[in-house]
C-alpha cells in the first residue's frame, strides 16, 4: 500500500492489522515518512484543540519546527504553508465561537466548584457528635442544604468568619447566589486564610446572577491582588 493511503488510514484510525504492521515498519525505517506522520498528527491536534492555550502551543510548535527544517528538502514542501493556514483559520473560528457564544451562566458552570473543606477535615470513622463536624461532613458529602442550616447556626453562636465562606459556597451550588453575595462581602471585611479566595467566589456568584459589571469588578480584584485563581480570572475577563 502506498504511503499516502497508509497515512490517511492511520489518521482516521482505520488501519487493519497487516496495515498497522506495515505502517510501524515504515515509521521506524523511513525518517521522511515519520516526519510526515508527526506533522499531520500536529495538524489534527490543532484542528481539534479544546482550548485557546493548547492551540497557541501547537502553533508555536509549528513555527519552531518550521525554522529547524527550513533548510531541508521536503517531499511535500507546500503542506506546511497549507496546514498553517488551516490551523490559523481554525484558531480564529474557535476564538470567536468560544467567546461570542458563551453566556455568563456558561462561564459560571464551567468554572465554579465549591471550595474544598480545608478548615475542619473529616477523618473516616469520626463520630458526628458536634455540630461543626456535622456541618462540614454534610458539606463534604454534597448535602448543601443541610450544611447551610448548620453553618447558619454555627455562625450565630461562634461568629467565625469561615462559616460565612463555606455557607456562601453551598448557597452558590444551590443556585442561591443572591443570598451568597452579602455573606461573601461580609467575609471580605475579615482577614483569615480564606479571604484571598473570596473574590473568586464573589465573581462566580455574580456570573450566576448574570451581573456582568459586578463580576468583572470581582475578577479584576482577583487579578490585582494575585489572589486565588488569578490566571483563570484573567481568562474570564478576556471572555466577558
Amino acid at each position: 500500500m502506498n504511503q499516502e493511503t497508509l497515512l490517511q488510514k492511520y489518521l482516521q484510525g482505520k488501519l487493519a492489522k497487516t496495515e498497522q504492521q506495515e505502517f510501524d515498519a515504515l515509521l521506524k525505517s523511513d525518517p521522511e515518512f515519520r516526519n510526515e506522520v508527526e506533522f499531520h498528527s500536529d495538524v489534527n491536534r490543532a484542528i481539534s484543540a479544546e482550548e485557546d492555550e493548547k492551540f497557541m502551543k501547537i502553533l508555536s510548535d509549528f513555527e519552531s519546527e518550521a525554522r529547524e527544517k527550513k533548510t531541508e528538502i521536503s517531499k511535500f514542501p507546500t503542506k506546511w504553508l497549507v496546514a498553517a493556514s488551516i490551523a490559523l483559520l481554525v484558531g480564529i473560528t474557535y476564538f470567536f465561537t468560544t467567546y461570542q457564544n458563551t453566556t455568563s451562566h456558561d462561564l459560571y458552570v464551567q468554572n465554579f466548584k465549591p471550595y474544598r473543606n480545608v478548615t475542619h477535615p473529616i477523618i473516616r470513622g469520626d463520630q458526628l457528635n458536634d455540630i461543626k463536624t456535622q456541618a462540614f461532613s454534610e458539606y463534604n458529602k454534597g448535602e448543601y442544604k443541610k450544611s447551610v442550616q448548620l453553618f447558619t447556626e454555627l455562625y450565630a453562636s461562634e461568629k467565625e468568619p469561615y462559616y460565612l465562606f463555606y455557607k456562601a459556597n453551598a448557597l452558590i451550588q444551590l443556585d442561591r447566589a443572591e443570598e451568597a453575595v452579602p455573606l461573601l462581602n461580609k467575609h471580605l471585611e475579615t482577614q483569615d486564610s480564606l479571604t484571598n479566595k473570596t473574590y473568586w467566589y464573589l465573581a462566580m456568584a455574580y456570573l450566576q446572577l448574570d451581573d456582568m459589571v459586578q463580576a468583572k469588578q470581582a475578577l479584576n480584584s482577583v487579578v490585582e491582588r494575585n489572589a486565588y485563581n488569578a490566571q483563570k480570572a484573567k481568562q474570564l475577563l478576556d471572555a466577558l
